[in-house]
């Protein structure tokens, strides 16, 4: 062979190992699997207001603003920047050049037809939330501003909360609301392209994102409601994180090669919601005529006085006792009061909870029967809080008959269905900003609704009352009717432990306990 055709073939060959090149590197697809504790609600974000199911949805979609991470304030998604005009206006400078995953324009005529469906449709669950705005003005095609009814303090989080996400308005148009849960389309660094409801969930970075792609190929969410079959999966390498670590499975873990196990707050508290009306949700339908023991101002009290929270707690495996509904590290809860170890063991009084149930006409220990509703597992070891709570209620004087189902059909036929009885237990957010909204008379859903004329007027003066220690002596007296009307009875704030697979990821929790992976990266 002579010289000329021996470098002709040697560039062809480099020419096709050059071209082969990115096919390698297209194949080499990163994947992270999350074994999420189910169910997962629609796609169609606002519809739904749990936060389980907005974790996948932060993803798909963006907002205008997102708490940051680490908890210190904010960061712009499809906002640039953003101010306080004035004492009732917010102005949003979009980025240029936005779009959604179908190449439908991103603009301010796109925001404004989202806050306005969010905040005008009375059938979405998170259409409560979104009433302090009273108008959303156009400026200019890459600038709105949001006009609030009031003053009101807690803007910025309510902004980037439930219902914030960004949705395609031409495209919902076209294919309709139904079509949309099916086949959603986006405006977040992930694409949603395969699931199988409240089972499996495939994402994949989106190139067109406005930050670029995430660092993670594909992301999964896979459901596994039950905390064993999580484990078992982490260590056979079929899911690369489980949310909520079961104390006796922790040095397991913890000694297991490439598996890292971390702890951060959940921003979570678990409550026991008690029954004070038998009009909201199924229940009527599901049990006629039955009467609810709880709708007895003296029985919820002593139901609150009989439970040990610190048991509870240590029941739970990761928790802390606490007597408010607002996380500790927040100025609102009032930690130095309702999260005091001492004031917290104080309320827990066994005799004093008799003694309100003999008040409430239960005399010589034989107290009422009370339904206690509760799911297997959601964040760590509910069936055991729950039969460890209804040991201490029977203990004096209550009957209690214990409904404990699988998470999924606990969520379907109690949280949905609203067919809780007497009492059910519950973790949710602990926000400031929602947590007196709860509690006004305009809050309606399916397992509770509560209208106590002073207790809903101190709820709205704090969600307007912008000086900070105003506020804070309003939610003084504000916290004073809760402990006392005992119709949410705040048991403990749940921590996260989380394992995951550190042998290939790079993971940091974030402040608001919330499991969206925009940042997660591969490890290096």
């Amino acid at each position: 062979m002579n010289r000329k055709r021996f470098t002709t073939l040697l560039v062809l060959v480099f020419a096709v190992f050059l071209s082969l090149q990115p096919l390698a590197a297209q194949d080499e697809v990163t994947e992270f699997v999350f074994a999420h504790s189910g169910p997962i609600r629609t796609m169609d974000a606002p519809v739904t207001w749990f936060g389980s199911t907005h974790w996948l949805t932060n993803g798909l979609y963006d907002c205008l603003i997102w708490r940051a991470a680490d908890g210190n304030g904010y960061v712009g998604q499809a906002a640039e920047s953003w101010e306080n005009v004035d004492d009732v206006t917010w102005r949003f400078k979009l980025r240029e050049g936005l779009t959604f995953q179908n190449g439908e324009v991103l603009d301010a005529e796109a925001v404004k037809w989202n806050l306005d469906r969010v905040r005008s449709r009375e059938d979405f669950l998170v259409y409560p939330q979104w009433q302090f705005i009273q108008d959303v003005v156009i400026v200019d095609p890459l600038t709105i501003e949001i006009v609030t009814v009031n003053p009101h303090p807690y803007f910025e989080y309510d902004v980037s909360y439930n219902g914030c996400q960004l949705l395609p308005p031409d495209y919902m148009a076209e294919v309709g609301e139904e079509e949309f849960a099916r086949r959603p389309i986006g405006s977040g660094p992930f694409k949603l392209v395969e699931f199988t409801e409240s089972d499996r969930y495939v994402f994949e970075a989106w190139d067109g994102y406005w930050a670029g792609p995430p660092a993670v190929d594909r992301v999964i969410y896979q459901v596994i409601p039950e905390q064993s079959a999580q484990v078992a999966a982490l260590l056979a390498g079929q899911v690369d994180m489980i949310p909520a670590v079961p104390r006796p499975d922790r040095g397991l873990l913890e000694g297991s090669e490439g598996i890292s196990v971390v702890e951060e707050t959940s921003n979570r508290i678990t409550s026991f919601y008690l029954r004070v009306e038998t009009e909201t949700g199924a229940m009527n339908e599901t049990y006629p005529d039955f009467q609810p023991a709880t709708l007895n101002d003296n029985v919820r009290l002593a139901i609150s006085h009989a439970l040990d929270r610190e048991l509870l707690a240590d029941v739970q495996g990761s928790a802390q006792p606490r007597l408010s509904r607002v996380c500790s590290y927040y100025p609102e809860g009032f930690a130095e009061q309702y999260a005091d170890p001492e004031a917290v063991a104080a309320w827990y009084n066994p005799d004093l909870s008799r003694s309100l149930l003999a008040e409430a006409g239960f005399a010589d220990g034989a107290g009422p029967t009370i339904y206690l509703d509760a799911p297997t597992f959601q964040f760590g070891n509910e069936k055991e809080v729950a039969e460890v709570a209804a040991a201490m209620l029977e203990e004096v004087g209550f009957n209690v008959e214990l409904n404990i189902l699988d998470a999924s059909a606990y969520s379907e036929q109690i949280t949905s269905g609203g067919n809780n009885r007497d009492m059910m237990l519950t973790t949710l957010g602990c926000s400031p900003s929602l947590v007196p909204t709860f509690y006004t008379c305009e809050w309606t859903q399916a397992n509770y609704n509560v209208c106590v004329p002073e207790w809903d007027a101190l709820g709205k003066q704090i969600l307007t009352t912008v000086n900070p220690e105003a506020r804070l002596d309003l939610w003084g007296q504000w916290w004073e009717t809760y402990v006392n009307y005992a119709q949410t009875i705040t048991l403990y704030e749940i921590n996260s432990v989380i394992a995951y697979n550190s042998a290939e990821f790079d993971f940091t929790p974030r402040k608001d306990g919330w499991f969206t992976f925009r940042d997660l990266k591969p490890r290096q």
